[in-house]
């Protein structure tokens, strides 16, 4: 009698190398923030970013304009993140900054690789409607 023979296929398996520490790996706050800047601007109901008194200060006696609306700090490669936002006019404020506070994490975690401990999300202003 002729038996059949099963023969298994299997896909090749990626097998990730041996973690190697080279150096440090450093990603200025600058960077976090431009992540975080975009993060926002995709947000729905995020109407803009909001200056601060100190970045309006800096601004105007630098010249340079700082993250607008953005504070981070990172320590043990973790980060607190405050925003200062101004929200669309009829949007309900809670669940825009819920969203953000996800958007933001999501975000930075993904593409920095940082822990994101807290997003403070403070609403200053509301944009109104052009046609109001």
């Amino acid at each position: 009698m002729s038996e059949m023979i099963e023969k298994s296929v299997t896909e090749a398996e990626y097998i990730a190398p041996p973690a190697v520490q080279l150096g440090t790996i450093h990603i200025s706050n600058d960077v976090v923030s431009k992540i975080v800047g975009m993060a926002a601007q995709t947000t729905p109901g995020v109407s803009s970013m909001s200056v601060g008194l100190t970045e309006g200060l800096a601004k105007s006696i630098s010249g340079k304009s700082l993250q607008k609306g953005i504070d981070i700090h990172i320590q043990n490669d973790e980060a607190s993140i405050q925003l200062r936002i101004n929200v669309q006019y009829g949007r309900k404020m809670h669940e825009v900054c819920q969203e953000l506070q996800h958007n933001v994490q999501q975000a930075v975690e993904q593409m920095a690789g940082v822990i994101v401990k807290e997003v403070k999300v403070q609403v200053v202003g509301i944009a109104m409607p052009e046609n109001v």
